[in-house]
């Protein structure tokens, strides 16, 4: 039954133009436009530390080519309305000992709010976002471990010469 249905339709010239070329066009269009990166997306930047820490981790995020901080508010209700209004696609939120909790090796806070209307950029850019905070977080931990390797004390393992 279906190598008839094949034979019937691939008689007819028409037939065969019709089953091949639109999803061959399709395929084609499709391909160079749909893109489902996300590229200069638009956040708000919340920054409740105020510290050197906290402005390089924004630096970091308008440095990355992803995103642009299009507000900065000063609290919860503007938060909510740059949201709103969609005048940003997300919120970051450095909230306040992120420095000292850095320092004392602990797990420092940011938070990330994210619009949800469209789910694919929704999730692209909290993807994005956390890939930052990661590599951020990952560069802390190193400067830490140098600073700790640094101030050992000179009878230390690190510092030990090697006899010949």
């Amino acid at each position: 039954m279906l190598r008839k249905e094949f034979i019937q339709a691939l008689r007819e010239p028409r037939m065969r133009v019709l089953l091949f070329l639109p999803p061959l066009l399709q395929c084609i269009v499709f391909g160079y436009a749909v893109n489902l990166d996300v590229d200069h997306a638009r956040i708000a930047w919340m920054d409740m530390d105020r510290t050197p820490e906290s402005r390089d981790l924004r630096d970091r995020f308008e440095g990355s080519g992803r995103f642009d901080v299009v507000a900065m508010p000063a609290n919860e209700e503007q938060v909510q309305s740059v949201l709103d209004r969609s005048q940003a696609q997300a919120v970051v939120r450095v909230l306040p000992g992120f420095a000292r909790d850095l320092a004392r090796g602990r797990a420092a806070e940011v938070q990330v709010l994210v619009d949800g209307t469209n789910s694919n950029t929704a999730s692209l850019i909290l993807s994005y976002g956390g890939q930052i905070i990661a590599k951020y977080s990952t560069d802390a931990m190193g400067r830490q471990q140098n600073g700790r390797v640094l101030t050992r004390s000179p009878g230390s393992p690190v510092n030990a010469s090697v006899r010949k």
